[in-house]
């Protein structure tokens, strides 16, 4: 709040930076909740996604200049395995800074199971991974039932996966990638956005009526604005911030 003016833009960037959802202002989310883009406001398993491959990318690069120094450092622990447990343990201690919240237990779970998973080159099949995630998250807070955010974040991952059971678990690797043209995968990309913001917000618009008795139709096309917005240029801006504190003042322009 004293590095940026704004005080409504400062409440949005204290919300997604370290989960403090209070210092938004009451008629900024009674426009985020109308609008439906609500979620975004939130420490959600997108941005802890965000933050360990961020971290996953500055473990590896740092690991593997430690080892033109220190040779035997990759001979002890290869890049892959130091990149991996480093980001997950980061993403995780950024998940409990930020409130430990469901959203954030599933993702740090499963991030954790498909990166053990990639380590010992094995696949589950999704619902295994989605199972054990859920399960897990039960055994630390069986509590976490009577949570509206518990079923919207398993209900809406499920969704995603069952709507299209060949996809791929995060961090893999598509190889078709490596010879489409990159104009071809950036609207391949934004389809898929399209395709799965239309499929979730009409999957949960029951279980949003039934949990909180409105449902915004305007806000598939606020997401479609919103998440990529949010996600890419607000959030990385204002995590970036604590580092460097000028791009507080970039983050509440976005926001």
């Amino acid at each position: 709040g004293s590095r940026v003016g704004d005080v409504r833009s400062a409440g949005v960037l204290s919300a997604l930076v370290v989960g403090n959802q209070s210092a938004i202002e009451r008629e900024d989310w009674d426009l985020f909740r109308i609008t439906g883009v609500a979620h975004l406001m939130a420490i959600s398993g997108l941005h802890v996604t965000m933050f360990a491959w961020l971290a996953v990318a500055v473990v590896g690069a740092l690991w593997r200049g430690l080892a033109r120094v220190w040779p035997a450092a990759l001979l002890a622990v290869p890049a892959p395995l130091a990149a991996g447990v480093g980001g997950i343990g980061l993403a995780t201690v950024y998940a409990l800074f930020s409130g430990w919240g469901v959203p954030s237990q599933r993702t740090v779970i499963m991030l954790s199971v498909v990166m053990g998973l990639r380590l010992h080159a094995r696949r589950w099949p999704w619902p295994v991974v989605w199972l054990t995630a859920m399960v897990v998250v039960l055994m630390l807070d069986p509590w976490a039932l009577m949570h509206a955010g518990f079923w919207l974040s398993f209900v809406a991952v499920g969704i995603l996966f069952a709507s299209d059971p060949g996809r791929s678990l995060p961090g893999g690797a598509d190889r078709a990638e490596a010879v489409t043209p990159r104009w071809q995968q950036v609207l391949s990309k934004g389809l898929g956005l399209l395709r799965e913001q239309s499929v979730v917000t009409v999957a949960l618009a029951p279980l949003t009526l039934m949990l909180f008795g409105q449902f915004s139709v305007v806000g598939l096309v606020a997401n479609l604005v919103a998440i990529p917005w949010v996600t890419l240029q607000v959030t990385p801006l204002a995590m970036l911030g604590v580092i460097w504190a000028p791009l507080w003042d970039l983050a509440a322009w976005a926001a």
